[in-house]
């Protein structure tokens, strides 16, 4: 009787051993199940106030109808020569050429404008978003030549984040392809800062690509410049006040003729800025 009574007490205690066992492992386990959700909710934190802190502060104006300045805006500039291939000049001087051109078309036709830069000085990117959200009814254009590894890439893009600016974005697509042997590489949204970050419409336009023996060529010639300023200020102004309004040089309008015909543009200059 002795051993078996003392053999059941053994099971006993083991059996109760095992279940305390079994307490202790699922208290670990949900310890650590605790722990790991606690970490996540931490990093899902730091995640959004970071989203937040580089979000706009308000929201996008619908000024595409209402606007009485444009914000003019030159890429690089300064240390940032932006591209540069054999073909064309660097990027930072027919984008303030071409910058200056719209500036001045843009004021003939009545309109205020104000740019971002007006010479060859390097403007940091939060400065230019900081230029463009400090104007009440504005829209806002960013000048760019494009670049490609692929030198027989060649055409006009145009760029835009919010919905609003996507009108705008497409009147100045269409007027750029109707230059004389363009092409038509489309409208496209883009996370760019300074469209990104934008509290008015804001669309930014690629003028060809350097990179191309063609284009980049073209971009030598302050006509050509002169035509492609034209046609962005010829969208702008129809976006604002309707068809027909816009007046462009008798120039740029001979020298589109001309290139419709085939015939040789004049000869090329050296960039003025």
């Amino acid at each position: 009787m002795t051993e078996i009574s003392s053999g059941f007490g053994n099971r006993t205690r083991s059996f109760s051993e095992s279940k305390i066992f079994a307490r202790e492992k699922t208290c670990r386990y949900l310890f650590t199940m605790l722990r790991l959700i606690n970490r996540a909710i931490a990093i899902g934190s730091l995640i959004l106030l970071s989203a937040c802190a580089t979000a706009p502060t308000s929201a996008v104006k619908n000024t595409t109808k209402t606007f009485t300045t444009v914000v003019v805006d030159a890429g690089h500039g300064g240390k940032d020569s932006g591209a540069y291939r054999r073909y064309g000049p660097p990027e930072k001087l027919v984008t303030l050429d071409v910058a200056q051109r719209l500036d001045r078309k843009l004021r003939e036709s009545q309109m205020k404008t104000v740019m971002t830069r007006s010479s060859d000085v390097f403007i940091p990117l939060d400065e230019r978003v900081r230029i463009e959200n400090g104007q009440k009814n504005a829209v806002f254009v960013s000048i760019h030549f494009n670049d490609s590894r692929r030198r027989g890439i060649h055409g006009f893009e145009t760029y835009y984040h919010s919905g609003v600016s996507f009108e705008l974005a497409s009147l100045i697509q269409a007027k750029l392809i109707t230059i004389p042997h363009s092409a038509n590489r489309g409208i496209h949204t883009a996370n760019f800062r300074v469209l990104r970050l934008a509290t008015c419409p804001a669309i930014l336009v690629e003028c060809g690509f350097l990179s191309n023996r063609s284009e980049g060529n073209q971009a030598r010639d302050w006509e050509y410049r002169e035509l492609l300023a034209d046609r962005i200020a010829e969208a702008i102004v129809e976006q604002r006040y309707g068809a027909g309004v816009y007046r462009g040089s008798t120039q740029v309008t001979a020298q589109s003729q001309s290139a419709s015909m085939g015939q040789d543009p004049a000869p090329s200059a050296a960039v003025h800025h």
